[in-house]
């Protein structure tokens, strides 16, 4: 890796065409959970809602067409369908015995894209104030609070950062963060630099028993590099590592003998059914839904 240049460096990208065939341009419904989190959370109007999320999708599309923003993954709020999300609900729903005292828990989503995972932390009852949310681009936290009609209320804390470079507001809350969200985010990146965020993510949590990494990615049922799809090219990614079981364990296993911590790794590989157009997705491709807990 250059020393010089953060993998992580977006280089603007002239090829936005509606031609991507991750690009989905109609958003025909949307699931109830997600209604209701515009409806009820950002008050939009039931008639005016589907105009509404497609203007902000297509400004994101402009500044990067990534394949959530194209496929419209982004309103899954993948978070709220971990199996862990309940327990993880509970935990940042915990107060301090006293006002003066600081959050119980906090939460971190990384690669946090508009924070729609945040909002519906929010609106499912967890503080804002113990919520922050980072990502490589601060368009899209600002379209985030267009998307959510909730720049002047929403409590949570969101900053852009470099992961591979922490800024100032990255390094303040290093050893501060009990759960960290990292969703759709790993996958984008090559085995040694996957290495480099696990080990920025471990100095972000607390030094303790029972701080957690949860999410999903795009994985393989065979491990290894992958640099030839059509995703990667037209992102400028390069070579990429998709992890199956196996190799996501023996990862956090480097990790952990690099740091000198344990983690248990749960991982669930799922089928990803026709999510993904069969013309640009690879062989073999998974979702892997996983949740790693430091035990030492």
């Amino acid at each position: 890796m250059d020393p010089k240049k953060s993998p992580n460096q977006v280089a603007p990208n002239p090829q936005t065409s509606r031609e991507a065939q991750w690009y989905s341009p109609n958003l025909e419904t949307l699931s109830t959970q997600s209604r209701n989190l515009f409806e009820q959370y950002s008050h939009i109007p039931p008639d005016k809602l589907l105009t509404h999320i497609h203007a902000i999708r297509e400004k994101a599309w402009e500044i990067f067409p990534y394949p959530c923003i194209g496929q419209w993954r982004f309103l899954d709020l993948s978070i709220s369908l971990h199996p862990a999300y309940p327990r993880i609900l509970s935990r940042l729903k915990q107060q301090p015995p006293s006002p003066q005292q600081p959050p119980t828990t906090t939460l971190l989503d990384l690669g946090c894209c508009f924070a729609q995972d945040i909002r519906k932390l929010i609106h499912d009852g967890a503080p804002g104030a113990n919520l922050y949310g980072c990502d490589l681009n601060p368009e899209f936290l600002d379209l985030g609070y267009d998307l959510f009609r909730d720049r002047d209320t929403c409590a949570a804390h969101f900053f852009a950062a470099d992961v591979f470079a922490p800024n100032d507001e990255m390094r303040a809350l290093e050893g501060k963060i009990d759960i960290i969200h990292a969703a759709s985010f790993l996958h984008i990146f090559g085995w040694d630099d996957q290495i480099s965020i696990c080990r920025q993510m471990i100095r972000l949590l607390r030094p303790q028993k029972g701080s957690l990494v949860l999410g999903r990615q795009v994985g393989n049922l065979t491990a290894g590099e992958m640099g030839e799809n059509a995703a990667n090219k037209f992102l400028d990614k390069g070579h990429v590592w998709r992890h199956n079981n196996d190799s996501f364990r023996r990862m956090w296993a480097e990790v952990g003998a690099m740091t000198g911590t344990r983690w248990d790794v749960r991982v669930e590989v799922l089928v990803m059914e026709d999510e993904w157009r069969k013309e640009w997705r690879q062989e073999g491709v998974r979702r892997l839904v996983f949740e790693v807990e430091r035990v030492e």
